[in-house]
């Protein structure tokens, strides 16, 4: 799987329940989503570290700050407590 941005969490599960080896990410400074928890269950995360993709992710977010808020929300890089 190949994405701009980290996972989210919804995501992540995702790429665990169906078993999806790797992900490509884009980038993960702007949103660290699910990454760490991937490569705890055994899914090898490449993390490129673009900063195309940042800046992307950056207008985006400058752009529709509350589009981001309502899909991401903030303070969303923290780990939620229902997937231990």
């Amino acid at each position: 799987m190949v994405t701009t941005l980290a996972p989210c969490w919804y995501c992540s599960g995702l790429i665990v329940q169906f078993r999806i080896g790797a992900v490509v990410v884009g980038e993960s400074r702007t949103f660290r989503g699910g990454i760490d928890w991937l490569r705890e269950r055994g899914v090898e995360v490449i993390d490129l570290d673009s900063a195309e993709c940042e800046l992307l992710l950056a207008g985006y977010i400058r752009e529709h700050p509350e589009v981001w808020d309502e899909d991401i929300g903030k303070g969303a890089s923290v780990e939620p407590q229902f997937l231990l």
